[in-house]
């Protein structure tokens, strides 16, 4: 009897049930797709090409791209883009909050001060010619001479008081 490398034994197994499991979750969203307008019947071998195509994703993954594949493919999705739209998912949350965030190249000094020089003629430009200022009016609050009957009555021959 011949002894087998129990190693590639256990790889071939692993990847039998990864490709079954894989099937079943793109089994479930064919089952949807084919129900959309202009979808055709999608054989187990085309079912087996997408679940080999994606393999290296885990389920979580994969579901997840099926479902975002879903939400956002114009057209029947294929193995492109449910692995694009399975990249924005992280196993670490159990949601979605948006794409991942974008990497800039870090900043120079020269591209600091170049950026300082142009913000100050900017700021110059926008303020314009200086303010002159204006002294401070003082305001002096002379007593009235008039009774409180007669401010009254002079409110209403204005016009502010009914």
């Amino acid at each position: 009897m011949e002894q087998s490398n129990p190693s590639k034994n256990d790889a071939k197994e692993n990847r039998r049930k990864r490709l079954a499991q894989c099937a079943d979750v793109l089994t479930k969203y064919f089952a949807k797709w084919s129900l959309l307008p202009g979808s055709n019947q999608v054989s187990k071998l085309q079912i087996a090409v997408y679940a080999e195509a994606l393999i290296d994703l885990s389920l979580e993954a994969l579901e997840f791209g099926c479902a975002e594949a879903t939400r956002t493919a114009e057209r029947f999705p294929w193995p492109g883009h449910i692995r694009k739209a399975a990249q924005m998912y992280r196993s670490d949350r159990s949601e979605f909050l948006g794409p991942p965030r974008l990497e800039y190249e870090p900043i120079t000094q020269e591209e600091r001060d170049a950026a300082l020089e142009f913000s100050q003629a900017l700021k110059k430009l926008i303020q314009g010619p200086p303010i002159r200022e204006v002294a401070a009016k003082k305001l002096t609050v002379r007593p009235s001479m008039l009774s409180l009957e007669e401010q009254k009555e002079e409110l209403k021959r204005r016009g502010y008081l009914h």
